[in-house]
């Protein structure tokens, strides 16, 4: 039945109404001829399903090309002739690409059932037997696991459409666009998805191919990205000198330049710079004067924004990087304490974009974040975190994405990332019809999304909400700082709760205040809608304010303002996790960067402390810091020995895939340096990284492909200037140290150049020594060329377990530099602990120096 009250319009009114907007009249349009422009498509495909799918391209090109139908009331005609063309193009680029797959009507039996059936394009019930077609077995299995569910029940199981809607309890429509969906995930794996038909020109196809290339920023894993990016630049590269091969040009550029770390350098940027200038491709030129400033700082970059770039693209009229520059100008204008002048910077941008500009939303929320930290009472006093971001969405397919999100964070900040949090998975966002059970795997398979229950009560400051669903994430490997995320959606409100553990510690979210305009499903998007949150932290009183408002929303994506505000009001004593964080975070001053005594409150967390964990977390840790305060010269003026390298660290164990990784744990690590003309000797103190260098360097701690022979190099993207690290696995070797003999030692050594700065120390020659059933034995690394060597020995150890790293709860061991002088002391000790949530590994690093030979080289130095 008609319902959009249009069914007695002619179609020259309907295209009219659609051209203004309406697409109630559209929808009409497509109610009207659906029957005639499906059925255009079969004559030519001779296939109900490919017909359907030619069908909906039709309706969508048609409505992307009505403003060049000359004669509206032909309408009927018009995109029926568009139908016929979809299906052609359909017909030959499947053609093209599987050359011995039938594309018409097949005869076969279903589950006994004699009947002729229509089969679609892929003919996926005559292939399931046989053997030469095992990549589309693959290829279904891949699939999301509803859209795999509908494909096996409708193709495998001969079940109809609305046999499928009753057995699975949705919507007739559901089911047939999980069967068109999943049609065309299968042809994409066989080369056929595209979305070109006859009409389209060359340059029309190479545009589309460079879109399709920009959607590789939703994907986990960039794999297979060099492939294509190779063959859309060379097309590019055909292109006829123009506006838009430039624009395109720039596009494909950046996206290599960003992920394919042989396509960073000073020529690829010199190219990317030019093409967006030429073409005016501000989504790029915003890029490149983000690479250029980040090559100053202080005044210097205030400086090259102010008096270069802005009067620049001023001139050439780039608004949006204009808003863009103006907007960063505002943030180093505060960073230097220029507050006037940063607020001001932050209005310009207001001024010069409208509010379907990202950056108007961050400029939105940053004025709001930095006026309401002017505006606290003796600020100094306080622990502020703040973070100012504008987040974008993308409506993809009928999904919503995780697209951007710019924006700035300040001093020690909660993680308030309450709905990217939720995109851990690709960029995708949960949906309202996950069934319990579901679960998505990322493109790297790191990560899991699944539907862990629904029609859940969840009660918040805001209120009770009924019908909710629980959505969790599990990190497979450490990635942006999370292991675990579980969420809860209200349909209709949103995201109402949500429990993360993260490098930060465990924090829960829940929705304190909202209010909804409009929007609907368990993401309503409207302009308008805001939700605010507050947050527990164990341990920690805070008082949190945690804002995120829609700002503009188009039928193909959202743009929301994020602020958030957390003041640290003190810590709750009365537990064990209390005087940790107290300890770990108060034991320096952060008015003048000077120690301040904490060690109170570790009498205090052994009294409290529960678990066998958490005793032996106490333990160290304070054993770290009271001799961190025991060698200070400035806190113990009698000290006899000064602190030069102090670590306290934790380490999550996570063993996935043949591999042993570590993740260090921020929240509770602490420590106290003063490696200032420390000397020759002092340097041999810092490689007592033994275990966190590896970890960093190879990716993992231990990796069962590390046999005889192995070799591979990588780029290390997690450091700023991109470090390359070569590993190779050498004949196995007999060890005799303090400790003892050991046989059969597996040899690592990694090569690496590239680090600079503080981490300058951490290139040249690198090698590690494995015992089986006990782990590191030794390890060496030569600095500066060779010209100093530090070798660090097993001196002691206690326990064994499996294979070449065990992590058996208890194990301890002990390392010491073998030939050290001038004073110095050094030394780590790992300590393994497991239970029911894991493997953690303690690490107490010492490092000093004789009062006498310390303050012997300073005076050496200051008489220079």
């Amino acid at each position: 039945m008609q319902m959009n009250g249009f069914k007695d319009k002619k179609d020259g009114a309907l295209v009219e109404l659609s051209l203004l907007g309406n697409e109630k009249a559209y929808e009409e349009l497509v109610i009207r001829y659906e029957k005639s422009v499906k059925g255009t498509a079969l004559k030519v495909t001779e296939n109900e399903f490919s017909a359907e799918d030619a069908s909906q391209d039709a309706f969508v090109s048609a409505w992307i090309k009505l403003d060049s139908l000359r004669e509206p009331d032909k309408f009927g005609s018009w995109v029926c002739s568009i139908a016929k063309n979809c299906a052609r193009s359909l017909l030959i680029h499947y053609k093209n690409a599987s050359a011995d797959i039938s594309l018409h009507l097949l005869e076969n039996k279903i589950n006994g059932d004699t009947d002729n059936k229509l089969l679609e394009m892929l003919d996926i019930a005559h292939f399931a037997e046989s053997e030469r077609n095992e990549k589309l077995h693959e290829a279904i299995e891949a699939l999301s696991e509803k859209i795999r569910t509908t494909i096996k029940l409708h193709y495998f199981q001969g079940l109809s459409v609305e046999e499928i809607s009753v057995s699975q309890n949705i919507p007739i429509g559901t089911v047939k666009w999980r069967l068109s969906e999943g049609r065309k995930q299968l042809r994409k794996e066989y080369g056929v998805m595209t979305k070109f038909d006859d009409n389209m020109t060359f340059v029309q196809k190479v545009m589309y191919q460079v879109e399709q290339l920009k959607l590789w920023s939703l994907k986990n894993d960039k794999s297979g990205f060099e492939k294509e990016y190779r063959k859309v630049l060379s097309n590019v590269e055909k292109l006829e000198e123009s506006v838009d091969k430039h624009h395109a040009l720039a596009d494909v550029l950046m996206r290599g330049y960003w992920w394919l770390p042989g396509e960073k350098n000073d020529a690829t940027f010199n190219r990317i710079k030019e093409s967006a200038e030429k073409s005016h491709n501000e989504d790029v030129m915003q890029s490149v004067v983000g690479y250029e400033m980040d090559k100053y700082s202080g005044q210097k970059r205030i400086d090259f924004l102010l008096n270069t770039k802005i009067p620049h693209f001023q001139k050439i009229g780039f608004k949006k990087t204009l808003g863009y520059c103006w907007f960063w100008l505002g943030y180093y204008y505060i960073e230097a304490k220029q507050f006037e002048d940063g607020i001001n910077s932050y209005k310009k941008v207001l001024s010069i974009l409208d509010e379907n500009d990202i950056y108007y939303a961050n400029a939105l929320s940053a004025i709001e974040a930095e006026e309401q930290i002017l505006n606290l009472p003796d600020r100094k006093l306080l622990k502020i975190g703040m973070c100012a971001t504008a987040e974008s969405f993308k409506f993809i397919d009928g999904k919503i994405y995780f697209w951007q999100q710019p924006g700035y964070s300040r001093y020690a900040t909660l993680d308030c990332a309450v709905f990217w949090n939720c995109s851990a998975c690709d960029n995708l966002m949960p949906y309202e019809d996950m069934v319990p059970g579901e679960k998505i795997l990322s493109s790297d398979k790191n990560i899991t999304m699944y539907c862990k229950e629904k029609n859940l009560v969840v009660r918040t400051d805001a209120g009770t909400f009924n019908d909710c669903m629980c959505v969790v994430w599990e990190f497979d490997e450490k990635l942006a700082g999370n292991s675990y995320c579980e969420t809860y959606f209200a349909p209709g409100v949103g995201i109402v709760k949500q429990f993360v553990i993260g490098r930060d510690g465990a924090h829960t979210w829940e929705l304190k205040d909202y209010s909804i305009t409009g929007g609907v499903g368990i993401l309503p998007f409207a302009k308008g809608n805001r939700w605010d949150y507050t947050c527990r932290v164990d341990g920690i009183n805070y008082d949190v304010k945690n804002n995120f408002e829609v700002v503009t929303t188009t039928e193909d994506s959202a743009i929301l303002k994020k602020y958030s505000l957390n003041v640290a009001l003190g810590y709750d004593e009365d537990t064990w996790i209390g005087n940790i964080l107290k300890a770990r975070n108060e034991y320096v001053n952060s008015n003048n960067d000077a120690l301040q005594d904490v060690l109170d409150c570790y009498p205090r967390a052994k009294a409290l402390a529960k678990t066998k964990r958490e005793k032996l977390h106490t333990t160290i840790a304070e054993n770290v810091m009271q001799r961190i305060f025991e060698t200070d010269n400035d806190l113990t003026p009698n000290y006899t020995e000064k602190g030069r390298w102090n670590f306290f660290n934790i380490y999550n164990v996570k063993n996935k895939n043949d591999k042993i990784i570590l993740d260090s744990n921020h929240v509770h690590s602490f420590e106290w340096k003063a490696m200032k003309h420390c000397g020759a000797e002092g340097w041999k103190a810092l490689y007592n990284q033994i275990y966190s260098m590896l970890n960093d360097l190879a990716g993992a701690i231990w990796s069962d492909n590390w046999v005889s022979g192995y070799h591979t190099k990588q780029t290390l993207p997690v450091y700023w200037n991109e470090p390359e690290a070569e590993l190779v696995v050498l004949d196995d070797e007999n060890v005799t140290i303090k400790a003892g003999d050991f046989k059969n030692c597996r040899h690592i050594r990694i090569t690496t150049h590239g680090f600079s700065g503080g981490m300058g120390y951490w290139n040249g020659i690198k090698e590690w020594w494995f015992a089986p059933e006990v782990g590191i034995v030794k390890f060496t690394s030569a600095y500066e060329d060779g010209k100093i060597n530090a070798v660090w020995e097993l001196t002691e150890y206690k326990g064994t377990g499996c294979g070449y790293f065990p992590i058996e709860d208890g194990l301890f061991r002990k390392y010491e530099p073998t030939d050290i002088g001038n004073g110095w002391h050094a030394a780590v000790e790992y300590t393994f602990d497991s239970d029911e949530n894991g493997t953690v590994i303690f690490r107490n690093a010492l490092g000093t120096q004789d009062r006498n030979n310390y303050e012997a080289d300073i005076a050496k130095i200051e008489k220079k």
